[in-house]
């Protein structure tokens, strides 16, 4: 059941191979912007409520995730691959949610070591060890960012607003544009005229948070610069990911979400986003009040 179950979700390697070498057109565009609706419904929803309505929508990323990472790094012993990571990280999301992200890390840290201790090899260590933390350490952050305050739900906001914009201009940006390849290696259609595109987009959309919020005239363009930080960071985290599949051999994390592939696919930028603004407010300056202003 498993092996068919897997059949059903992830494209095969064969398949992978043909995707990678054709271009993108744009046909999957209805399917995408269709599926991206739903999805930032279901995510704009969880970050109002927060709370439990959040962890659900976490934790369900979660399950998704955990397969996903399973079925690329270990399609021999899925099964096993899969509930280590699943244990992990939804442990990890379930603490956050209670406000004990320490804990959550720390029972993070314990399934990540139990489930490396099942591969016989040095790459297989840091495959599962870095799959682990890849999915469930961003889910916890991202709880952990949303529970702050004064300012946890305006964080959460900008994330969406410039990740968003980053995502959408750098695929129009390349799409219409084209020109010289990023790193055909790694992902043949990423262009830097998207690169470009997006990172200008994110530090637009971080201008008009500034705007949102209500911050000082003074504080616009650290705004401005935030965006461009973030949105280029959530770039990389998309290439980032290319990387992964093509280390793994896919063309796609899943065929869970229409037009997109998988949910690692979909929140890839996301993903890399969380963990730079969560390592900031974590061990940057004391207080950054002063950026959310007088909030939503």
């Amino acid at each position: 059941m498993s092996a068919a179950l897997g059949d059903l979700i992830l494209p095969s390697r064969d398949e992978a191979s043909t995707g990678q070498r054709e271009g993108h057109d744009w046909s999957d565009l209805g399917a995408r912007i269709a599926s991206s609706l739903v999805l930032a419904t279901v995510g704009l929803a969880g970050a109002y409520f927060g709370g439990p309505w959040l962890a659900a929508v976490c934790g369900a990323a979660v399950v998704a995730m955990s397969y996903e990472w399973a079925r690329m790094s270990e399609p021999e012993a899925t099964q096993a691959a899969f509930v280590f990571a699943l244990a992990g990280s939804l442990g990890a999301v379930l603490f956050s949610s209670w406000r004990h992200l320490d804990y959550g890390v720390a029972w993070l840290a314990v399934c990540l070591i139990l489930s490396a201790l099942r591969r016989r090899t040095l790459t297989g260590v840091i495959e599962t060890v870095g799959g682990a933390l890849y999915i469930g350490l961003p889910c916890a952050l991202f709880l952990w960012l949303r529970n702050r305050e004064p300012d946890g739900l305006e964080t959460i906001v900008a994330l969406f607003a410039i990740i968003w914009a980053s995502d959408v201009f750098a695929y129009f940006g390349g799409k219409l544009i084209g020109g010289p390849k990023v790193a055909v290696g790694l992902s043949p259609n990423k262009t830097w005229s998207g690169i470009v595109s997006g990172a200008l987009a994110g530090a637009l959309a971080g201008y008009g948070c500034g705007y949102l919020f209500q911050v000082p005239a003074s504080l616009h363009l650290a705004w401005l610069s935030i965006g461009l930080v973030v949105g280029f960071t959530g770039l990389m985290g998309d290439l980032f990911e290319s990387f992964l599949k093509r280390r793994f051999g896919v063309k796609d994390a899943s065929r869970l979400i229409p037009g997109h592939g998988g949910v690692l696919d979909r929140i890839d930028s996301l993903i890399a986003a969380t963990i730079l603004v969560g390592a900031v407010l974590a061990f940057g300056p004391p207080s950054l009040s002063p950026l959310f202003g007088a909030g939503l």
